[in-house]
């Protein structure tokens, strides 16, 4: 599939910006990703002896927890634009002494596999930031065997406001970054979004389940927010501040955040959904 400069372009921001925030992807306050991963591996119900892509595998999170679930004889791929990303996905498999993930650099939109060679794709909190989220569906549809499982996550509508709102509001009426109106998991974040991508990619509207749970927390301190911020998608807008206006730019946005706490800190709403399709044969 050829791709055409802007989405070129795309990919490539997206990857610079999560090798930027590769570094602090495992930190505490962000451990909702690591949530998310795990709780989308045991949604999709993965089975001993399987072969797992996991597409936008970032730090290894659901390829680590897939590992455990395929077993020695199974196997898991893992891939992502980002090579810093895989660098220390590399680093934590090694540390695990796991020998049933392979991890490699690879387009979601444009998969190097043959037809039919997995029994699951997975993808956690990564779709969203693919430009053409229908193609690289059908992808991962093209690459499942038929009665094979393609599941990813994203998350719903109130998800990490209102500190999101704040940020997004400062960042744009203040600092000049221009954010677009339906950006990052805000272009999937409903159960109805979701069903009707699945079924525009192929997927028989009696083969798709969706769930939907909270996986929020509290946040001890802003610091634990800038965390997020700086180690996750946002990164991306946040990086397109000047540097010398940058610090004055986190002052002032943890100041507003630094208002929301309660004793128990500060709430991060994690509202997350859960597509699992089945491969049905035509």
């Amino acid at each position: 599939m050829t791709q055409n400069p802007t989405a070129k372009e795309q990919k490539q921001k997206v990857a610079a910006g999560f090798n930027l925030a590769s570094a602090g992807y495992d930190r505490q306050a962000v451990r909702f990703l690591a949530m998310t991963a795990r709780r989308l591996v045991e949604i999709a119900v993965i089975r001993s002896n399987e072969t797992i892509l996991d597409v936008a595998t970032g730090t290894g999170h659901s390829a680590i927890a897939l590992s455990t679930f395929v077993g020695i004889n199974g196997r898991v791929i893992g891939i992502d634009l980002s090579p810093d990303m895989l660098e220390v996905a590399r680093q934590s498999i090694t540390k695990a002494s796991l020998d049933n993930i392979h991890l490699q650099l690879g387009d979601a939109e444009n998969l190097s596999f043959e037809d039919e060679s997995f029994d699951k794709v997975i993808c956690a909190s990564g779709i969203f930031f693919l430009p053409n989220m229908l193609a690289g569906l059908k992808e991962w549809l093209r690459v499942t065997k038929p009665g094979g499982v393609v599941a990813f996550s994203s998350f719903g509508e109130t998800a990490f406001n209102p500190m999101r709102e704040m940020y997004a509001n400062r960042i744009q009426n203040n600092y000049g970054v221009i954010l677009p109106p339906s950006r990052g998991f805000q272009r999937l974040n409903t159960p109805q979004k979701c069903r009707d991508l699945m079924q525009q990619a192929g997927f028989r509207p009696e083969a798709v389940e969706i769930y939907t749970e909270q996986l929020g927390y509290y946040l001890q301190n802003v610091d634990e927010w800038w965390d997020i911020v700086w180690h996750t998608g946002f990164r991306h807008s946040v990086s397109q501040i000047v540097p010398e206006r940058l610090e004055q730019f986190k002052t002032q946005h943890l100041a507003e955040v630094r208002e929301l706490a309660i004793d128990k800190g500060i709430w991060l709403d994690v509202p997350a959904i859960f597509v699992v399709g089945k491969k049905v044969n035509q």
